[in-house]
């Protein structure tokens, strides 16, 4: 093992130390295991998938039902250098060489109200991003923070050692050095985003160069059914085919990947297919990379979710029926206070706790006001569209 492996481990280690070290002063039950009765219709089918809406993130510039950000495949000349502007990409302020994930729902929760399509968006009983929805089916481990509001449950990550400032995106506490000494140019998002660079062009035919650009991005918000479910599922579209134009659907997505040529032994790779698949995105155009990052070969293949087990569906839509069980028996708010659970997802079993309210202060200080995840102005517009109508 690398030694920037074995840190890395630790990294993670430490970081999974530092997450069981948060106090919780409620009960935490077990939710569920994948052992125990199933309390929900099964199989659990997933329905197709229908893009809903759409938006782009232009230097953190919210614009829903926007394709400002959309890029568009055309397939790189093979040769290309993934290292090349390395030296000028450090050089840049962190920020600017840091892709930060919003973790929070703000974004979806803008959308949801301003789209055109805020209608069927709004019909929705579990909204979340594709991310986490894919974690929970593979069986990942992960913390999640859950509120339950109007019929419907929401989901997003927990912030763990790192919080959420004012824009809701994630910055690190006092880990700035440790982050950036175990996350080299191999293991940044400036790896996989430069490939991103070099195989896309903008609407017009543009290409930009190979510069790498991590403030921009585009989403699409899905909805689809897990057995007798509706979900809402947004998560980030590197690119799409140019039929995309004609016909915006998820069929004309595609998910670019890179890896060394030396550890491809199955091409097909679960997490890819799953997270592909949740989408609805048919192809996966995969770089393949020598020992100095160079593109070697471009290997295209189909998203098969007929290799996906019932199982991991099955999982996924017991889970989510259980936590909306769950919210709905303990009631879905106190004295007007939407509550918050930290749902803790583990390998064969989910745990639950409800956090007090100093807890759910500290998880929303320093943002925009906020009931439970949810933000005030989110709540608000509904109270609005229920007065209107």
């Amino acid at each position: 093992m690398s030694d920037i492996a074995h840190e890395g481990l630790i990294y993670r280690a430490f970081l999974l130390a530092l997450s069981a070290m948060v106090s919780l002063h409620n009960p935490t039950i077990r939710l569920i295991g994948m052992d125990d009765p199933p309390r929900c219709p099964l199989p659990a089918l997933l329905g197709p998938a229908k893009q809903a809406a759409c938006f782009s993130i232009c230097d953190e510039r919210l614009e829903v039902d926007s394709t400002t950000a959309l890029r568009y495949f055309s397939p790189p000349a093979l040769g290309a250098n993934l290292r090349e502007g390395l030296e000028q990409f450090l050089d840049l302020p962190l920020e600017d060489r840091t892709f930060q994930y919003a973790r929070r729902l703000d974004n979806v929760f803008t959308a949801c109200l301003d789209s055109e399509n805020s209608e069927e968006l709004l019909k929705a009983e579990v909204v979340t991003w594709r991310g986490i929805m894919t974690k929970i089916m593979l069986g990942d481990t992960l913390d999640l923070n859950a509120s339950y509001y109007n019929g419907v449950l929401y989901l997003e990550e927990n912030p763990g050692p790192v919080r959420f400032d004012a824009d809701s995106r994630c910055t690190f506490v006092g880990y700035t050095h440790l982050f950036e000494r175990l996350h080299p140019f191999a293991l940044t998002g400036e790896h996989r985003h430069k490939f991103e660079s070099i195989c896309t062009v903008a609407a017009g035919g543009e290409r930009c160069d190979g510069d790498v650009d991590m403030h921009t991005l585009w989403n699409t918000a899905i909805i689809r059914t897990l057995g007798s479910l509706k979900i809402l599922l947004v998560g980030e579209v590197d690119c799409v085919q140019p039929g995309y134009a004609e016909n915006p659907s998820p069929e004309n997505y595609v998910e670019l990947k890179t890896k060394k040529q030396k550890k491809v032994h199955n091409i097909a790779h679960k997490k890819w297919t799953m997270q592909s698949c949740l989408l609805g995105t048919q192809v996966i155009v995969l770089g393949l990379l020598d020992g100095n990052d160079v593109v070697q070969e471009l290997v295209v293949y189909p998203v098969e979710p007929k290799t996906i087990h019932q199982c991991i569906f099955d999982w996924g839509a017991r889970v989510i029926h259980a936590l909306r069980d769950h919210c709905m028996r303990s009631g879905s708010q106190e004295n007007g206070n939407l509550k918050v659970w930290r749902v803790m997802l583990r390998k064969r079993h989910i745990d639950i706790c409800e956090l007090d309210a100093t807890q759910v202060n500290k998880l929303n200080h320093g943002g925009v006001p906020r009931n439970g995840i949810i933000p005030v102005s989110f709540i608000r517009g509904l109270e609005r569209r229920a007065d209107a109508a």
